[in-house]
């Protein structure tokens, strides 16, 4: 399953907050993060996704919740079933760095994704065309 685990300071309320939708078309396909869920403790977070790959659509969530000793893991959330397809692994990659890249002294304790760069002071809507630029 892919997932990416982080240690160190997560703070999931304010990633929620500052929280912006995550769009990536890449040689044809779509890959969509954008309604963002809190759990009443604010120890969890669903964030609705979508990935489109040859025409073929794969709703799914993406589970971020916070671990016991701090941190945080990103993984497609258990409830749902979408084929652990490139574009699913993908997003969740993307998730995790955008969740990273919100929480200074936090690094990647664990994955099997490999994650993208998120630039310093990205945290704007993220829109970005692989075929023609950003």
């Amino acid at each position: 399953m892919p997932h990416v685990v982080l240690e160190g300071s997560v703070d999931l309320r304010r990633y929620a907050e500052e929280f912006q939708p995550i769009l990536i078309r890449q040689s044809g396909d779509i890959l969509r993060a954008d309604g963002l869920y809190v759990e009443r403790e604010g120890r969890a977070l669903l964030i609705e996704a979508l990935v489109v790959e040859a025409g073929r659509k794969l709703p799914f969530y993406i589970l971020v919740s916070a671990n016991d000793r701090g941190g945080a893991t990103v993984r497609v959330d258990p409830m749902t079933h979408p084929e652990r397809s490139a574009g699913v692994k993908d997003l969740v990659a993307h998730v995790g760095a955008d969740l990273l890249a919100h929480s200074p002294g936090a690094q990647v304790k664990v994955t099997n994704l490999v994650l993208p760069s998120v630039p310093a002071g990205t945290r704007g809507s993220r829109s970005r065309d692989e075929e023609g630029g950003e």
